[in-house]
């Protein structure tokens, strides 16, 4: 008899783990790519703004790797005005309908009351407030058997309310949410536009499903408008200050974070629009909060509804956070070449696949790289057009991780004309300066193998890597074998001219030559300076005509 008791309550202990309710912090951890389905069902009647929901975009979300669709809903249009305030049972049963296409495939579902403005304006009028409690009871009753991955969202963005009514709100209606749904996770908001600094403010309910949520396009009015710029040091370091008091807050109320929306408008610079989506993804991820990004058919956009394809800011969205690489230059090098270099992220990446998209084209990949690679030249890329590049780093176990996207304009060329540095010919006798080699680019009056000035200390668009030497004198430095720099000369008589060179090396050996017209004039040993700054004289002699 004991031993069949003992059965039972271990069965008795399976099953109740099995159907227990999913809390808030285990939804927050199982929520890493979130996408809203904005301007469908929030507008005033669906079809307004975009046009209807379908199907195949849960399809759709499902094949990129989403687990989150947040579903805005506008319920006053189709409520009544008086007593009970009933909700239209077609609207009721169109909402279901949507919220069962992501739940069908296993999504979590956040469902909510969206631009619902009229309560928000009329908060202090008791009959808002029962026609508001109405509408989520009515939901509540509606929804209240499925699955727990479906979370309820009060009120978004509760501009017009107090904090004080905010919090009342919340709790008010959180109550009515509890009556048949006890154990649903819920997502509460501050007040005004919901923002970081309205959560942290609020009081949340004493409520063990309980989820923060906090909005943000800053900075403002790059996200929001897309005019300026997005990328700097101190972008990044603002915008993360908001994520860190996010996390203090978070850690010290024991509540976990959902960023409800965030994007950057589509009018934005390209590349600042692409630094903007990855240092949100990159943050969501390092603070552990939940990303769901704003996607609204236009202004704001991730998938062409129309066309049912993902833009690539998708890819920054599913495959970018700190441990993925990121390009770190790109730039035109001699007239036709575009310089690519980029970083590691966190994880050391096994290859690199580097690939291009030209104009309104499809990314291809251009080429694939060892895992020490960090640089590349691209040689065939057209002129007069715009560049799209993006770099995907492969891991052990077959993950890989993308750098967001970039872009650069490579205008058509137009040949340089060999010109004098100074303006005139180095005359000799006299001394020519190093760095003052003639105008007309590589392979015209100089040749480098790197594409880079590295120094930078003079002719910083030029690829000479050019050094300072105390305030006011200069070198070429780097010089490696087959680089060559040309100078144009005026010999005033002919005869015999003694040519001193002076070089800094650490060690001896090097070897150098010196091309005069036809003759050609070699150092087969440089004598070491013991240092890269301090030169020695190197002496040769030659003969040349006037002119």
């Amino acid at each position: 008899m004991t031993y069949k008791c003992l059965i039972s309550l271990i069965l008795l202990g399976v099953f109740f783990g099995l159907d227990a309710q999913m809390t808030p912090e285990e939804a927050i951890s199982s929520m890493k790519h979130g996408i809203n389905l904005g301007n469908v069902l929030e507008a005033p009647y669906e079809g307004d703004w975009e046009q209807h929901a379908r199907e195949a975009y849960f399809d759709m979300y499902v094949e990129a790797g989403f687990d989150l669709i947040r579903i805005p809903v506008r319920w006053d249009k189709h409520t009544g005005n008086t007593s009970p305030y009933r909700i239209n049972e077609t609207w009721m049963q169109r909402v279901e309908e949507v919220v069962g296409w992501g739940l069908e495939r296993d999504l979590f579902v956040v469902l909510n009351s969206h631009h619902d403005n009229w309560i928000k304006e009329g908060y202090d009028n008791p009959v808002m407030r029962a026609r508001f409690d109405s509408i989520w009871s009515q939901i509540s009753i509606r929804f209240k058997d499925k699955p727990d991955k479906l979370i309820f969202e009060i009120l978004n963005e509760p501009k017009g309310l107090s904090e004080a009514q905010n919090n009342e709100m919340h709790e008010r209606v959180l109550g009515i949410i509890r009556r048949t749904n006890p154990t649903r996770n819920v997502i509460v908001q501050g007040n005004e536009w919901g923002g970081a600094n309205e959560l942290v403010a609020m009081e949340i309910p004493d409520d063990p499903y309980i989820i923060g949520s906090f909005h943000s396009y800053d900075p403002w009015p790059f996200g929001l408008e897309g005019s300026g710029s997005f990328g700097s040091s101190y972008d990044l370091q603002k915008l993360e200050e908001k994520f860190v008091m996010v996390r203090q807050w978070s850690d010290t109320s024991k509540i976990p974070v959902f960023l409800g929306e965030f994007a950057c408008h589509t009018k934005a610079d390209y590349n600042s629009r692409m630094n903007h989506y990855r240092a949100y993804v990159d943050f969501t991820q390092k603070y552990g909060f939940t990303p769901v990004t704003w996607d609204c058919g236009s202004g704001f956009q991730a998938m062409d509804r129309r066309a049912l394809k993902w833009l690539p800011v998708k890819e920054v969205l599913m495959h970018s956070g700190p441990f993925a690489p990121r390009f770190t230059d790109l730039e035109i090098v001699q007239d036709t070449l575009i310089s690519l270099h980029w970083r590691n992220g966190e994880m050391e990446a096994d290859s690199f696949w580097l690939q291009r998209k030209s104009g309104n084209g499809d990314f291809q990949t251009l080429a694939v790289l060892g895992k020490a690679t960090y640089n590349y030249t691209d040689s065939s890329a057209r002129q007069n057009e715009d560049h799209y590049y993006r770099i995907i780093a492969a891991y052990p176990g077959d993950s890989i991780g993308h750098a967001h996207p970039q872009h650069i304009h490579l205008p058509a060329y137009v040949p340089l004309v060999r010109a004098y540095y100074l303006g005139y010919p180095h005359p000799v006798p006299g001394i020519i300066e190093a760095e003052d080699f003639d105008l007309g680019g590589e392979g015209l009056s100089y040749h480098e193998l790197d594409t880079r000035n590295i120094a930078g200390a003079y002719r910083p668009d030029e690829a000479v890597d050019i050094y300072a030497v105390g305030q006011t004198a200069y070198h070429l430095g780097n010089m490696l074998p087959g680089e060559w720099a040309e100078y144009s000369i005026e010999v005033a008589e002919d005869g015999d001219y003694h040519l001193g060179v002076y070089c800094a090396a650490f060690s001896s050996g090097g070897r150098f030559s010196i091309q005069l017209g036809e003759q050609i004039l070699e150092i087969d040993s440089v004598v070491g300076s013991g240092s890269l700054t301090g030169t020695l004289e190197q002496e040769l002699f030659c003969s040349l005509k006037a002119g």
